[in-house]
This record gives C-alpha cells, structure tokens and sequence, in this order.
C-alpha cells in the first residue's frame, strides 16, 4: 500500500516536473556572460512588490541617505512597481533617516491643496481632492493615493514641526497660482491691490492661451509688471506679516514666482525657443526653494528618469544637472529600469494620439542594451550602484562603446525602437530594475 502511494506521488512529481516552464537557455557570447556575472554579484535582489520590502531589504540606501536631495525616478509614467517602489524608499527615508519633503514632478499651486490635507491627516479627503485638483493623469492613481493616505496617517497626533510634506516643484499651469495670490492679498488695504489684480488676472487668462498674441516686446513688459508686484510686495512685507506671517509671506511671494515661471514656460515653448530649458531649470530652482523654506529639510523627489538624470547638453540641462551644479555632492538619484509587462500611456497612430489606456511590451530588450543585460539575470527586481559596476574593466568599457537604455514619457506609439537613447552611467547613482511591469491603476 505505502510502495503505491509512494509510485503515485512520484508519478505525479515527475508530470508536474515536465509541465514547469524552464526558462529559455541564453547561449551568451561570453563577453555579455560576463557582464552578467559581474551584475549578479554586485546587484542586492528585492522582490517584485515593493511594498513588502523591509528595513533590511533597504539597507543599500544608507550611503546616500544623508543627502539633502535624493531624486527617485521612473522609466515610464504609468508603472506600478516604480510608484510602489517611491512610496516604499520614502517611507524607509522618512522612519530611519529624517526625511520631511517629498517633492513631485506635480503643480505647486494642486499640492498645497493635497498638503493641507496631509498636514492634518485626513486621509479621507485625498481621493476627492487628488480627482478635483490634480493636473497630470500620471499621479492620479491608486498607487499615488496610497502613498498619500499613509502621509497622513503618518502626520496623525504628530507636532507641526514632525511632520511630512507633499509639496510639487513643476511649473506648467496657471490654474490656481494668480488666484492664490489675489486672495493673499486681498483685505490688506494694499494701495497696490488694483494693479495686483490687474495683472494676476491677466496672467491666468493669457497662460492658459499660451501667450499667442505677444510679441518679444510685450511679453518682456508683462514680465516687467510681475517683478514690480513682487517688488511691492516687497515693500510693504511689514503690512502683510501683521496680517499673515512672515512664513506665509515667503510662500505668497514664490507662488507668485510660480505665474512668472509658468509664463516663461508656455511663452517660450510656444515661440519654440528651446534654448533654455526652462521647465527643467525651474523645477531644480523650487526644489531648492523647498530646501531653504523647510529650512534645510531634507527632500525626496519624485519625478521621471529624464528630469532627475545629470544630464547636460548644448547650454542647458536637466532638472538634475542643474541640483548638480547647486547642490553638488548632497544629491543622489536613483533611477528606474524595466523589460517587458504593461504601463499606463497615452497611445499614438502615427501623428494622432489615441487616448489613455494600457500599453503592453511583450518583445525582447534590444540586444546589448542594459534591459537586455539585465533581463539576463532572470532576477524579478534588483537595485545596483552604477560606480561598482564602472569597477569593473568589462562593465567600464561596455558603457564606452554606447549602450543603450529603454525608457518613455507620457506617450507611446507601440514602436519600441524609437525609445532607445545612450545610457551614460553618471546619469543615476543607483538604478532600480524590474523585469516586468504592471500598469499603474488610475482613479475610476
């Protein structure tokens, strides 16, 4: 009886056995073989849901934890392993090394809205507030929501001084940023207040017509009526701190920063002088700014790949070549990579965007790009420091002869060849793969 229970189970072992997937041999040249080996001995393994990694899980952060600036980033705008792994690596900044701000690739003017909220711990007002308030479809997920809902939470019974912040760092709206200001001011008996509301109210009407009808001359002057608000309310600080605080005052003067940043964006996007890189300069400019305000508190930023990487070309830059130059050694990015798996992206057809849904991408990394490499290590998620792997004489002279990396934004036309780019390993600090990702869960 025993000896046929025994055959029946490994009878059905063996089938089991010969029905398993095995993984398709690789038949490296031994060159790729070798890079591979170097990866997997020098990459720390994480399993694929970030939200269950531990402390320890997380222990290869200590080396930059005491950054001013940590810049956390994304290869697509639509993956939930990449917003899990942020909310995660926060939440490790913020419990074991004093982290308090974390500053998103998102409208200053929407996040003071969700702020307010996050200070006071109603998580049950961030679902409404994140679809009523938010710009981007990019954060306006579950995933984000998430991450927000634990930021009050965390904050509950907390001193003000004790708590976390949500706070965005882009510049590409004027939808509430005039109007905040206005209504500053308003009630302060300013005898500048007619001209403030003149021109604010000017600013948001002509942002959201992208400053068409300017010329050179008339945008410089439009530019020169900001500065001289500011300017006013600059002498008059004494008034408007009886009335306010001196706090609040810093806060109202960069907003109105924010409606010449705004402005300075759109005009110059539509006149296509892209000689500057303005976005970018002024999301590095109010990240600063968040650093001084918080005073010196340190800052995780979320933002995609392209804004937090140091990356310098012509006579402008990133987001984090700028916080390079300003900040130095105090700022550390991780980057983010993947393989295959589905994401959320506004489809193409050829020039004509296809509305927002799930993208799939079932084919193979190109061959010799650092996705296919790192796909060779079969590991579902891995983080690796990039100046252990320049060590090494193999990994050193393969990034010198132009390797290549996948990543997107917002769009994606379903031709994964043109989201190829040279990957230069002083771009990121660390990176953080996973083999496949899962697109992220927008709001209903």
């Amino acid at each position: 009886m025993k000896k046929a229970c025994f055959l029946r189970v490994l009878i059905l072992s063996l089938m089991v056995y010969a029905c398993t997937e095995k993984p398709e041999e690789l038949n490296l040249d031994p060159e790729t073989e070798t890079l591979v080996e170097i990866l997997k001995a020098e990459m720390h393994p994480l399993s694929i849901n970030p939200l269950g990694w531990t402390d320890e899980d997380l222990y290869w952060l200590d080396p930059i934890a005491e950054k001013s600036v940590i810049a956390l980033g994304e290869a697509t705008h639509g993956s939930a392993e990449f917003f899990n792994a942020k909310h995660r690596i926060f939440r490790h900044l913020v419990e074991n090394h004093g982290y308090k701000v974390f500053a998103f690739e998102a409208d200053f003017g929407e996040s003071l809205f969700i702020n307010e909220a996050v200070q006071e711990g109603n998580a049950n007002q961030i679902d409404a507030l994140m679809r009523s308030k938010m710009h981007f479809w990019t954060w306006k997920t579950e995933e984000v929501r998430e991450m927000l809902e634990w930021m009050c939470e965390y904050n509950k019974g907390k001193a003000e001084s004790d708590r976390i912040q949500y706070m965005g760092m882009d510049c590409q709206f004027n939808t509430y940023h005039p109007d905040m200001v206005k209504e500053y001011l308003d009630g302060k008996e300013l005898p500048f207040e007619p001209f403030a509301d003149s021109i604010l109210g000017r600013a948001k009407i002509d942002s959201e017509n992208n400053f068409e009808d300017y010329t050179p001359e008339s945008f410089e002057l439009y530019v020169g009526k900001l500065d001289a608000l500011k300017d006013s309310m600059a002498v008059y600080k004494d008034v408007i701190i009886a009335s306010s605080s001196d706090k609040d005052l810093q806060l109202y003067l960069r907003i109105l920063e924010l409606v010449r940043q705004v402005s300075e964006v759109k005009y110059y996007y539509q006149t296509q002088q892209y000689s500057i890189n303005y976005r970018d300069k002024y999301m590095a400019e109010n990240t600063v700014w968040l650093s001084e305000y918080f005073k010196g508190e340190k800052i995780a930023v979320w933002a995609h790949n392209g804004h937090i990487a140091n990356l310098e070309y012509g006579n402008t830059g990133t987001m984090g070549n700028y916080l390079s130059y300003r900040l130095g050694d105090e700022y550390a990015t991780i980057g983010f990579l993947f393989s295959r798996g589905s994401f959320t992206a506004v489809g193409m057809d050829g020039d004509q965007y296809t509305g927002l849904e799930t993208q799939t991408l079932d084919t193979l990394p190109r061959e010799n790009s650092l996705n296919a490499i790192m796909s060779y290590t079969r590991e579902p998620a891995f983080s690796i420091e990039l100046l252990r792997l320049q060590a090494y004489v193999n990994w050193f002279l393969a990034f010198n002869k132009h390797m290549e990396y996948f990543q997107i934004g917002a769009v994606y036309n379903n031709i994964p060849g043109d989201y190829y780019s040279t990957f230069d390993p002083f771009l990121y600090d660390y990176l953080i793969y996973f083999d496949k990702s899962t697109a992220s869960v927008l709001l209903d």
